[in-house]
């Protein structure tokens, strides 16, 4: 840089410095960071309603697709899938599978989808034309129960190119040969024992991707973790249970006003949406009518001329004859 240059950098920095976009004190090359991250975006209407535990954090996560997976939404609700935070979705159900209910849920879904497509009653060709038909709506991984063979495994995972997640209810033989067979993330449903047999398994397999439940409690979530889960399947609340709360705090901020008490309730704040933000609109574009001119010049019934008077023909009335 020139002289001149240089001077008027030093002059932006220092204003800068004086406005409050770095800090007093540090020098003026040096870029100083917000002490807690950039600030989150959210919509004013719309905002993640549903949010995983914090410690469900603390997962180490898994890779997928250049992503990173800590936390996964166990719900087939299309509002809540639209309405959580969570990092992906994982769609099981226990009826059979059908790609009409695939379809829709990643038309809502805005995080990587991993679906169901049997395992148990549905299983063998169908299992792998299912998985197959997933891949191609968009799903990220498609999940086996825990009654899929090692056999099955094998010809899903040879059928996609998208992960197959194996569930398992304990680790021996048959679900080690599920690793083998090419189940590319498992699934612990062990219950209780879902710490014991996590680590077992992260024992058997250092590098195998491991997601499981969190449990009931952060105690539980914590051990899960202790043990070597990679991501954690959080259970949301039913959108009844979360409409009855609301309803609830509804109620209570009506009897408050009714009885013209002045208590503290607990109320969803949803902006009004007469203050949402219009579009400057240029002057001369739009002409303002003052309202005592626009009452004058409204036309009443009796000032009303049809353009069409005279003109149309007279029509013959049935039952009647013309004068």
């Amino acid at each position: 840089m020139t002289g001149d240059q240089d001077t008027t950098h030093e002059q932006g920095v220092s204003g800068a410095i004086r406005s409050g976009i770095f800090e007093v004190g540090h020098a003026a090359h040096e870029l100083v960071p917000a002490a807690d991250g950039t600030a989150p975006i959210e919509g004013r209407l719309r905002k993640a309603a549903l949010r995983v535990p914090e410690n469900y954090e603390e997962c180490s996560g898994f890779t997928l697709f250049g992503r990173r997976i800590r936390t996964l939404l166990y719900s087939t609700d299309v509002a809540a899938i639209r309405n959580s935070n969570a990092d992906a979705v994982f769609a099981v159900y226990p009826f059979t599978a059908q790609p009409a209910i695939t379809q829709a849920l990643l038309t809502v879904a805005e995080a990587p989808l991993f679906v169901g497509v049997g395992g148990g009653t549905t299983k063998g060709r169908r299992a792998a034309e299912l998985a197959a038909v997933s891949e191609m709506q968009g799903a990220a991984g498609v999940v086996l129960n825990s009654p899929a063979t090692p056999e099955l495994v094998a010809q899903v995972s040879a059928t996609v190119d998208i992960p197959v997640v194996a569930t398992i209810t304990r680790f021996d033989d048959e679900a080690a040969e599920k690793v083998q067979a090419g189940a590319r993330i498992i699934n612990v449903a062990a219950g209780r024992r879902t710490a014991g047999v996590i680590a077992e398994l992260r024992a058997a397999f250092p590098a195998l991707p491991i997601i499981a439940t969190g449990g009931r409690d952060d105690a539980a979530a914590a051990a899960t973790i202790a043990a070597g889960a990679n991501a954690l399947i959080w259970a949301p609340p039913s959108v009844v249970e979360l409409q009855r709360d609301m309803m609830m705090r509804y109620r209570e901020t009506a009897e408050a006003q009714a009885a013209g008490e002045d208590r503290s309730v607990t109320v969803v704040s949803v902006p009004d949406l007469t203050d949402m933000p219009f579009a400057d609109v240029p002057n001369g574009v739009v002409e303002s009518v003052a309202p005592e001119v626009e009452r004058s010049e409204q036309i009443g019934e009796e000032d009303f001329v049809s353009p069409f008077r005279g003109r149309l023909p007279a029509l013959a009335f049935f039952g009647r004859k013309r004068p």
